[in-house]
């Protein structure tokens, strides 16, 4: 991943099937990624419908992400 100040190689999950891309806070935190606050929480639910123990989505971040040779760009 590619932020606009840092730059880490890390292994991650690919679920090719999600419609959007999520980092945990302490993934945030530990990795220092500048994020940018949403106008309102979006709430997250896990696969069975509940709430995510987590909490809401509340800051986004935008990032450059590289798998081999393709090269994508994220928020």
């Amino acid at each position: 991943l590619e932020g606009k100040n840092r730059k880490a190689d890390i292994k991650a999950l690919v679920d090719s099937g999600a419609s959007t891309l999520f980092l945990s806070r302490r993934f945030v935190e530990e990795h220092s990624v500048s994020t940018r606050k949403l106008l309102r929480a979006i709430p997250v639910r896990n696969i069975d419908g509940t709430l995510n123990a987590d909490g809401s989505m509340t800051h986004y971040a935008t990032l450059k992400m590289k798998i081999a040779e393709h090269e994508e760009q994220e928020a």
